[in-house]
């Protein structure tokens, strides 16, 4: 992933439980989950999160802390993930048929083998087990389109900014069934100014 200099004290200053919008939009994508995936996966399944920054996603979708892991370049927040109960031991680079879920939220774009992370997300997961993508930048969205950058997009330390016909793609070579693909940022907070 991009350097941890990057990602500093400052960097999450808002990634604390402290951003009223991150708030809703975790409770949105907590519904899409138990959509998916079930309430029951929620307290019992195994969920590896890469890039779990502060752990404040994991608190709000209100996972069992006994069953989730993370992964996290950032000490800083690696150290208040650990607070909240995230165990660092088993991620993908180091475990095989494990965990239920693999989340990538918000984070593809930063890591600088993502094909590879994702190749490896399959085999960490256990059989029937699912990859998600959360809060992924889309470079075929109208909005992209039109004007060739996305909120948030912070391009000097992206590898690789997906659009959504390639990560099909990506996830599909990597032996994944691609199940829905999503496009819910008009009805987040984050498309509106207030």
């Amino acid at each position: 992933m991009v350097g941890q200099e990057k990602f500093g004290e400052d960097y999450f200053r808002f990634r604390q439980g402290n951003d009223p919008k991150r708030q809703i939009s975790y409770q949105q994508e907590r519904t899409y989950l138990v959509r998916w995936l079930g309430e029951k996966t929620l307290h019992e399944g195994r969920l590896l999160d890469v890039g779990c920054s502060t752990g404040e996603f994991i608190a709000a979708l209100g996972w069992n802390v006994e069953n989730v892991f993370g992964m996290e370049i950032s000490d800083f927040a690696r150290s208040l993930a650990q607070k909240r109960g995230i165990h660092f031991d088993r991620d993908l680079t180091n475990t095989e048929s494990f965990f239920d879920l693999v989340v990538f939220r918000g984070t593809i774009q930063y890591i600088r083998s993502p094909f590879e992370y994702i190749q490896r997300a399959s085999v960490a997961l256990k059989p029937g087990g699912h990859v998600l993508f959360l809060a992924t930048p889309n470079t075929n969205s109208p909005y992209y389109r039109a004007f060739k950058t996305l909120p948030f997009l912070e391009e000097e330390v992206n590898y690789w900014v997906p659009c959504d016909s390639s990560l099909r793609m990506v996830l599909r070579n990597a032996g994944f069934e691609v199940l829905d693909i999503s496009y819910p940022y008009w009805h987040t907070p984050y498309a509106h100014k207030h």
